[in-house]
């Protein structure tokens, strides 16, 4: 069962909330974490979902499970890739290669604030340094593949095959900033990013969510008790 254990509010007053279903015999933690961006829900419907079966089914787990389904309630509230201060979150954490402004095929340009100015981005930082988790799973949407940072070909192989999304390497263009170049690249933890189709509708969602669970479930190693 998820129990929340930690949580936050953003600078608009809304709440940032970490979950996980832990294990006495579990010695490892992994990381899922979703809608960086407000304007990506499908991520989120995912991560509830597997929360949600995760309880009604009793999975368990050789981990402990942490999940962030939303990590930007304020874009969520506006429906925006960036956040209430205008920030891409994803282009927001102290990386060798940071740059004030991003690029990106959807909204052409957005700032990326200063070296981890937002509170979702500290949130998201103290939370990896606090759990020392051995592999993490992003989910964004409308490009329909997956992508990986770090040692995690592997991992993003099998994640790949099981779910039918093509990998790729890159995602083709510049990700300055990103939480897979601090996290995978430069922290070297498995990082897995799944970009899901673009959903038009819950019925859609719904989709997605029965395309992506065996990998997820796989990901997380979850198996009846």
């Amino acid at each position: 069962m998820f129990k929340l254990v930690k949580t936050i509010s953003d600078a608009f007053g809304n709440d940032i909330n970490l979950y996980a279903q832990t294990c006495t015999t579990a010695k490892e933690n992994i990381l899922l974490v979703a809608r960086f961006h407000g304007d990506e829900p499908e991520g989120e419907f995912c991560l509830r979902e597997l929360m949600k079966e995760a309880q009604d089914q009793e999975l368990v787990s050789p981990y402990n499970i942490y999940i962030t389904p939303c990590l930007n309630p304020s874009g969520k509230e506006l429906f925006t890739r960036a956040n209430g201060h205008k920030i891409d979150l994803n282009r927001n954490y102290p990386t060798q290669n940071f740059t004030d402004v991003s690029f990106n095929p959807h909204t052409k340009e957005l700032s990326s604030g200063t070296p981890a100015s937002e509170i979702e981005t500290k949130f998201m930082i103290e939370t990896v340094i606090q759990y020392n988790f051995v592999r993490i799973l992003s989910i964004h949407s409308d490009l329909h593949l997956i992508d990986y940072d770090g040692p995690a070909r592997d991992l993003a192989l099998r994640f790949s095959a099981m779910c039918h999304y093509k990998l790729v390497d890159n995602i083709g263009y510049a990700t300055n900033g990103s939480f897979g170049t601090w996290v995978g690249i430069e922290k070297q933890i498995p990082l897995i990013t799944v970009e899901t189709w673009h959903a038009e509708n819950e019925n859609d969602m719904a989709k997605i969510w029965s395309e992506l669970k065996p990998a997820i479930w796989d990901f997380c190693k979850l198996t009846s008790a």
